[in-house]
């Protein structure tokens, strides 16, 4: 961290999954010009998201690095901007590719020789949001979205000293840092995303493409802003944090007090508050109804008991009517065949092979057939 004393800003870096593109409320668009209605509306549709889900900037790099065929995407959006205004864009299809594709090659010659102060240099500006426990970038949003596509979990950014402060959030750290001794922690399973516990290394989610990338990727431009979501085995709250963030109404199921205890302190750390429950899921009183699941490496736990695993299933197929993002332990075909067999769940797709303490796993959704 550094201090810019000609502004008074700090310098830091951010972990990507808190970063979030600019929102521009409704008192602030009298300051743009040729302001319209129809350019609002397309200003909401990429507002308030997170970086790793900006679509058309992904598209973008992703064909810079031959992932992904011709950024049409990208192009909508850039000529939206203007249309949308009735102006007319100041460059063609292929001089605005052309200008991104030469800043992308001096981002990636500065990424690949380790140039950090490439990117340390005049970072972009962002503001705290302390009701939704994130940053909203003020610009930036062409290199951030590069760092991600290249796999940078933290990005440096310049914020005021009060948004640092709200940040770090002091008044609760020290409870934290209590569970961690009570504990005897010197493991975490999934990132604290907090300035105290950046250098600490999780045992899951620190390659890319982690997890959440992967099910962000599968949700595309899918809004999950009023969905419901339940958290099996939600662990330290990680995911379900991260959907909260995103607008969802979140349910986090956690049968471990250590895991749960910290859960709790780590939802007030990092200003994200989900319905977190102390119990276990295939005996619990839950009788709500969820859009979306999580079961990412839990329902191995079960295989063995063939009573505990027939009341998990029963409850799964209860309560998530939508998709279910599942992750499995060491034997991925078995629990596929059981997950198909035993609930309605009736489609199934690969997202990727995924690897964490010690195993290779496969992570992949399903989902039921609507009507």
């Amino acid at each position: 961290m550094s201090v810019n004393h000609e502004n008074q800003l700090v310098n830091t870096k951010v972990p990507i999954e808190l970063l979030f593109t600019d929102f521009i409320p409704e008192e602030g668009t009298r300051d743009i010009p040729y302001f319209t209605k129809r350019w609002y509306e397309h200003h909401k549709r990429f507002a308030n998201k997170p970086v790793i889900r900006f679509s058309p900037h992904k598209q973008l790099y992703h064909y810079f690095m031959k992932r992904a065929d011709f950024p049409s995407m990208y192009l909508d959006w850039y000529h939206t901007i203007f249309s949308s205004r009735n102006l007319v864009p100041p460059l063609s299809d292929t001089q605005i590719i052309d200008q991104r594709f030469v800043q992308y090659n001096i981002m990636k010659g500065a990424l690949s020789k380790k140039q950090t102060s490439y990117f340390q240099q005049d970072p972009p500006l962002v503001k705290y949001n302390g009701n939704g426990g994130y940053f909203n970038l003020k610009d930036g949003h062409h290199r951030t979205a590069f760092l991600h596509c290249h796999g940078v979990k933290q990005v440096w950014v310049s914020m005021t000293q009060q948004d640092y402060d709200q940040w770090k959030n002091a008044e609760v750290l020290g409870s934290v840092l209590e569970v961690f001794q009570q504990q005897q922690r010197t493991l975490i399973y999934t990132p604290i995303l907090h300035p105290s516990f950046m250098d600490l290394e999780s045992e899951r989610d620190a390659i890319y493409p982690t997890r959440l990338d992967l099910i962000l990727e599968y949700l595309n431009a899918t809004s999950v802003a009023g969905k419901k979501v339940i958290d099996i085995g939600c662990n330290i709250g990680y995911y379900a944090r991260h959907f909260t963030r995103e607008g969802a109404i979140v349910t986090g199921v956690e049968a471990l007090t250590e895991h749960y205890e910290l859960a709790q302190r780590l939802n007030h750390l990092e200003r994200v508050y989900f319905d977190l429950r102390k119990e276990r899921f295939e005996t619990s009183n839950l009788i709500e109804r969820y859009d979306i699941g999580l079961l990412l490496t839990v329902f191995y736990h079960m295989m063995k008991d063939v009573n505990a695993r027939d009341a998990f299933l029963r409850k799964i197929n209860q309560t998530v009517e939508e998709m279910l993002f599942w992750e499995s332990g060491d034997q991925p075909e078995l629990e596929k065949a059981i997950l198909l067999g035993s609930t309605h769940f009736d489609h199934y797709e690969k997202l990727g092979i995924t690897t964490g303490t010690g195993k290779t796993r496969e992570l992949g959704v399903f989902r039921k057939s609507k009507g």
